[in-house]
């Protein structure tokens, strides 16, 4: 069962410990979220029928364990430069000041919103698979992927910030 399980998970390794990263705001809760949804996806194994939803099966788990953690204190994440440079994965200073501004007005939006532009963005995944994680309709995810990016640029203030907002979104 371990075999397995390390089979489907190495190769998404990088896009969930980005994913966790990103919904929990800094390394500590993120290894919390990750080893969590970890050892319930372990412990479900068995129940994991088509091994082809295991990647949205371990975001799903991960997702609703950050919410379920959160869910009183309504956390938003504030990240330092150093796990800013986890997320982005770019070293340059301006880029991250910048980015980190981008990121924090990204919070500010509805949860499932955001979420779902950290999905697409961040960590890579397809619509399709947004949708499994998330639930819902495909145009729903794409309704919120579009409607995050509008709610996105108009809270950022300088045109520096919507440039970088604008690239890091790729429309």
């Amino acid at each position: 069962m371990q075999s397995e399980f390390l089979e489907l998970y190495e190769p998404i390794h990088k896009q969930f410990a980005r994913f966790c990263r990103a919904i929990s705001g800094n390394k500590a809760d993120a290894e919390d979220v990750m080893n969590d949804a970890i050892l319930v996806v372990l412990e479900n194994m068995n129940s994991l029928r088509d091994k082809k939803a295991f990647k949205p099966y371990i975001f799903s788990i991960a997702s609703n364990l950050n919410k379920l953690k959160f869910r009183r204190i309504k956390f938003k994440a504030e990240f330092n430069e150093n796990e800013l440079m986890q997320v982005v994965g770019n070293n340059n200073p301006e880029y991250t000041t910048e980015f980190s501004i981008v990121y924090e007005k990204m919070m500010l939006l509805p949860t499932r919103m955001s979420e779902t532009l950290i999905l697409f963005h961040i960590s890579d995944l397809s619509i399709e698979e947004i949708q499994k994680i998330q639930g819902g309709s495909i145009s729903g995810v794409k309704l919120r992927l579009k409607r995050g990016r509008e709610k996105l640029l108009l809270l950022l203030t300088t045109p520096k910030q919507r440039e970088l907002a604008v690239l890091f979104l790729s429309f």
